[in-house]
């Protein structure tokens, strides 16, 4: 049989006309795109677009990360950072970014939108586009195909509205927007099918696999690991295939490899990069055997299961993506057995089958009960790279091949003559089998939507105003970690003008491996005190002990912590649960806050550092010239020192004193006497001024000296 029988089939050379008969006026596809669209606004309503700033569309804690890595993307990109790489948390050590969920395609084509209007923003918008764009992009890629019209539209509506997709609207941007698998699959069969250069082709693969790679590594290794498998069954039936493969997949790979050097090079060897898988083997994140038939808790129709539906998936996200529900199994069964000679069919439901076996991780587990039963997931721990993947997540392609085993089989229904019609017969049957499977999809896997829309909390204007200069490390309450997340967000909407201590992210522990909480501070007492004080944190770990009450002990090494890690700014959410003791901790330590507003207290470079021993930080600025009391006319000269463990890249001079708060004076230059420049003082009116030095660091890091004070005195 011919390769090309897999992936298509041949259609009546009337069709065409026949298909766009109903909608001689409007495009089907923008029919149907509109559809999808109004299906995905459904999952976050009634709050509209125009109030977007104001709603997270992700009630999972991930969301928030997500959120941060869009603006970080953006950040960087205007300052001249390395996207894969921050200090802007987990300080003092930073994050390598290439190693978690970064996502920078997303964040650099959303950046004209985070830029302007935030970062909340940016992600709800991808939030509300993910599930309709990929469900079009499946819709188009089924019609390049031949597919008939409805199918390919209910082909998309299972691709984009899957259970998976479902269950990721309320986490994970990275893993929810996958409109380019389609095209991949498509580019994939355009080879076999030998339908345009090979040249082209294999450009065209190339670029859309790393393209998947920049939105989420893990989707796109699942993508490559089914791909592989679709290439090896097509190979069984025709192994002369191979070899017309062979020049399009070398061009592929070579562009690939390319485009994905860096990223994977930052991702294996890169600073702060950590060595081993993030979850081992033996995880949660899989299916059961009964969470096929049996409602997840983001199904709205429970079907009487509802205790064990919650009892097999909980609430997370990677243990509810593989529920089909035995009313769809009938009609998948049905469709599969009237084309099984259909060899796309046949491929289909091989996919389909894998996808769901490997699903239930690398060991069977029943009604909650994990058996010692081995099944095929384990062979993937001991591939690199790929040992990474949660096996629930593979419930993408579970959706993914069920919408080609559906669309597949009503387009064969609708295509095939009726035994005794000559004429309409196959069509109206196609049409009724198409409602049906409608009916089912919609009384079986319809949403618990609208999804929770959780208010987006940032700083006031006037604690964002009052940040100081020079990316100025910051601790908070509540602490981040992985159970509070709000800081990430104060963050990335204030523009990243704070450095923050704690992250949520993977970053290697003392032996390497990766960790996802941050490392215990030196001495632990201010962090052991602010993680206990938090429930969200204290109720899932002690992470860093039990919790501390406040004493003059806490009160003196709070004070030896803040020196050590250079912390010159504090932010107290009063609102949290357990900050009045830290309101105590914070005022006993530094006096009382430098601002309040709404429900945020602020300390900002408290007068006379807390008495502590001396440490030299990692990056270190200070000025020599002029000295501290100096007055100065005409043009002066001004001197820095810079050092650090890294490359300094550049110095600035800044006034920081009244009525030039913050005013940048001069740029130096690096010489053998120091970073040096000139400055015209009648620039800036007499008067007394603060005269601050701000160097920067190869890796991003910047750091402000001590100011020192000077007169400006021109005749």
């Amino acid at each position: 049989m011919a390769v090309h029988e897999v992936i298509t089939a041949r259609r009546p050379a009337d069709q065409a006309a026949s298909e766009h008969s109903a909608l001689r006026k409007v495009s089907p596809l923008m029919v149907v795109t509109l559809g999808y669209l109004s299906i995905g606004l459904a999952a976050f309503w009634p709050v509209l677009p125009w109030d977007f700033a104001h709603h997270l569309f992700g009630a999972h804690g991930d969301y928030m990360q997500s959120v941060w890595f869009l603006g970080w993307v953006a950040h960087a990109l205007v300052h001249g950072l390395n996207p894969f790489f921050s200090n802007a948390m987990l300080v003092p050590t930073g994050v390598n970014l290439a190693q978690n969920t970064e996502s920078p395609l997303l964040g650099l084509v959303a950046a004209p939108f985070t830029l302007t209007l935030g970062p909340v923003v940016s992600a709800n918008l991808l939030m509300v586009l993910a599930m309709p764009a990929s469900a079009t992009a499946a819709f188009v890629v089924l019609r390049k195909w031949r597919v008939w019209g409805p199918a390919a539209a209910l082909g998309g509506l299972i691709y984009g509205f899957s259970p998976y997709m479902v269950a990721e609207s309320v986490a994970h941007v990275d893993r929810l927007f996958v409109p380019l698998p389609p095209f991949i699959a498509f580019t994939v069969a355009s080879i076999f099918q030998r339908r345009g250069p090979p040249r082209r082709l294999g450009i065209q693969l190339g670029l859309l696999v790393a393209a998947q790679y920049l939105i989420s590594p893990e989707v796109c290794t699942v993508v490559v690991i089914f791909i592989i498998a679709a290439v090896a069954c097509v190979a069984i039936r025709d192994s002369a295939s191979l070899r017309q493969m062979a020049r399009p997949a070398g061009i592929a790979l070579g562009v690939t490899a390319v485009l994905l050097a860096y990223p994977v090079w930052f991702l294996i060897a890169g600073p702060q990069h950590f060595s081993g898988p993030t979850t081992p083997i033996a995880n949660l994140d899989h299916n059961d055997l009964l969470s096929f038939v049996v409602p997840g808790p983001f199904q709205r129709v429970p079907l009487g299961m509802r205790s064990l539906g919650t009892r097999l998936a909980g609430n997370a996200v990677d243990r509810a993506g593989g529920y089909l529900g035995v009313p769809l199994l009938i009609v998948t069964g049905i469709l599969a057995w009237y084309s099984r000679r259909s060899p796309r069919l046949q491929l289909a439901v091989v996919l389909l089958l894998s996808a769901a076996l490997l699903s239930l991780g690398p060991y069977l587990a029943v009604d909650g009960r994990l058996t010692r039963i081995p099944l095929p997931f384990l062979l993937l721990d001991h591939l690199p790279l790929v040992n990474d993947i949660l096996p629930g997540r593979i419930g993408f392609e579970i959706g993914a091949c069920l919408a080609a085993v559906i669309a597949f089989g009503v387009d064969d229904m609708h295509r095939a003559p009726a035994r005794g019609h000559r004429h309409g017969g196959s069509t109206r049957r196609g049409r009724v089998f198409a409602g049906i499977t409608l009916a089912v999809l919609v009384a079986t896997q319809l949403p618990q939507w609208p999804n929770a829309t959780p208010s987006a909390v940032a700083l006031p204007a006037n604690i964002g105003r009052a940040v100081p200069a020079g990316d100025p490390v910051t601790i908070t309450y509540p602490y981040l970690t992985a159970f509070s997340l709000p800081p990430m967000l104060w963050q990335a909407e204030d523009g990243f003008g704070f450095r923050l201590l704690g992250g949520y992210a993977y970053h290697p522990d003392a032996s390497g491996g990766p960790s996802l909480f941050p490392s215990v501070m030196n001495p632990p007492n201010l962090q052991r005190f602010l993680a206990g004080q938090d429930i969200a944190t204290s109720f899932f770990f002690q992470l860093y002990g039990p919790p501390l009450p406040v004493s003059p002990k806490l009160v003196a090494a709070t004070r030896t912590a803040l020196s050590r890690y250079d912390v010159r700014l504090v932010i107290v959410d009063r609102s949290v649960e357990g900050s009045g003791p830290v309101m105590e901790l914070f005022n006993d330590a530094l006096g009382p806050p430098k601002l309040s507003a709404g429900q945020f207290s602020m300390w900002a470079d408290w007068h006379g550092r807390p008495s502590h021993e001396e440490f030299l930080p990692h990056l270190f600025a200070s000025v020599l010239r002029p000295a501290n009391g100096a007055t100065l006319s005409g043009t002066a000269v001004l001197d820095a020192r810079a050092t650090a463990w890294v490359r300094v890249t550049k110095v600035k001079f800044y006034l920081t004193g009244r009525p030039q708060h913050d005013s940048l004076i001069g740029a130096g230059r690096l010489t053998i006497a120091g970073w040096i420049t000139q400055w015209n003082t009648t620039s800036v009116a007499n008067g007394t001024y603060s005269l601050q030095s701000i160097a920067y660091d190869a890796s991003g890091a910047s750091r402000l000296s001590k100011g020192i004070t000077i007169t400006v005195k021109n005749q």
